[in-house]
Parts: structure tokens; sequence; C-alpha cells
């Protein structure tokens, strides 16, 4: 088995080559999971030119594929002209060839949202939070409705002060937790700064990390998202 790396757009593509042997199934997952690691918007697995691909190898792909999460996660694609029969990758997406893979990359789940370009100027925390107020009862959210103003206002803020536009802020329910994500024009990931009580802005880390149940930064073809996952029901703050 031969390995090879490339970037494209952001996506961290392993290309696999020749015979995959039972002894090639732990290089083959750790070639996942250095590429996972480095946070690329997604991770495409060509394997078009694999030639064989063993039981062990099989198996080893369904719990890639078992493990892989959707838009804002890193995603995994998988590009193979004929899928396996043993293979049945539950969840993974299978394409034809690597063009395909990659344009796939952002694919969103089927999940109930909402979206709404927010302005880059000082207007733009009060619009979003205006607009989560709105949104709540619409997705069925109201549970995380005050702990989902309170990031949504930071994530915005810190979006509006220190990058670029166009600022938009997505809300996601999936009936048992609630998303929300923050995308901006600027490629620099956020960095925590010295709190001061009297600002509006400032928290949005720290209280990031004190409210949501996962969150994190996903790098765009331009600029970037900040998310975060809050829990509903019984669970939520």
């Amino acid at each position: 088995m031969l390995l090879h790396h490339h970037s494209r757009d952001g996506v961290d593509v392993v290309t696999v080559s020749g015979r995959v042997e039972p002894q090639d199934v732990g290089p083959l997952v750790q070639a996942v999971e250095a590429a996972y690691a480095g946070r690329p918007r997604g991770v495409v697995l060509d394997l078009r030119d694999a030639t064989t691909l063993a039981v062990e190898a099989v198996e080893a792909l369904r719990a890639l594929a078992a493990g892989a999460r959707p838009w804002p996660w890193t995603s995994l694609g998988l590009a193979a002209p004929v899928v396996p029969h043993l293979l049945d990758p539950e969840g993974l997406p299978v394409h034809p060839d690597c063009e395909e893979a990659l344009r796939h990359v952002d694919d969103r789940s089927t999940a109930r949202r909402e979206r709404i370009v927010v302005a880059h100027d000082e207007l733009g925390p009060a619009q979003a939070r205006a607009a989560v107020a709105e949104a709540v009862a619409r997705l069925g959210v109201q549970a995380a409705g005050e702990d989902l103003a309170l990031i949504v206002s930071e994530m915005v803020t810190n979006a509006v002060r220190y990058a670029q536009a166009p600022v938009a802020l997505e809300i996601e329910a999936d009936g048992t937790t609630v998303l929300v994500a923050v995308a901006d024009g600027s490629p620099a990931l956020p960095a925590p700064r010295p709190h001061d009580e009297q600002a509006e802005g400032g928290r949005g880390l720290l209280l990031i990390q004190m409210l949501a149940r996962e969150h994190g930064v996903r790098p765009e073809i331009l600029g970037k998202t900040v998310w975060a996952v809050l829990p509903l029901g019984a669970s939520a703050h």
C-alpha cells in the first residue's frame, strides 16, 4: 500500500494505491487520524487506485464512517469508483471520484436551521440577539434560549470587532441539541483577550467553554466558522 497526502482548498486528501493488506490497516487509520488532527474543512479518502481491500481494512473504514460527522465538524468523504459490497459505509458519503467528494465536503445534515447575514458594525450584535429571540420558538429551542443568546452575542461581537465581513449567523436544531455557528471573512483563529467586566464582549471563549457541550473553529475557503453545540431539555443550563 502506498499513501499520498495533499491539501486542496483546506481539505486533506489521502490517496491510497495498491493492495491494502491486513498489516496496512494501522498505517491507513493513522493517516486519516493525522489528517483530522490538522482540523481541515474535510478529509477525503481516495481509494480509486486501491486494487484490493482486505476485510480488516473494510472494518476499519466502517469504524471511521461511524465516527464521521457533518458540517461544522471535519467531514469525511470516500472516493471509490466501485464500493466493495462488504463496505456498506452507512453514513459515509461515497463518491465516484475525488472531484465529486470535494464538492460535497460542506454538505449539511437535515436538521432545521435558520441563517442571517449580520451587519459588520456596532449594530451586528443587537441584530443577532433579535434573530435569536425570533428563532428559538420556530426551532423549538426555548430550553437553550438564554445560553444561546449569550453565546451568539459574544460570537458576533468578536466577529464584528476582530474579523472581516461578511458575518453570518446560523442556528441549527436536531431535537436534542442546538448548534450555533458564526462565519466571518477572516482566517485568523480566535484567541483569549484580557477580560473587561464593563465591556460588551471579550468573554467569548470562556463563556463558550462554560456553556457549550462542544465547540470549535472550522476553516473555510474564505475565512472561518466559529461554532458551539448546546444541549436541550433537562441537560440545558
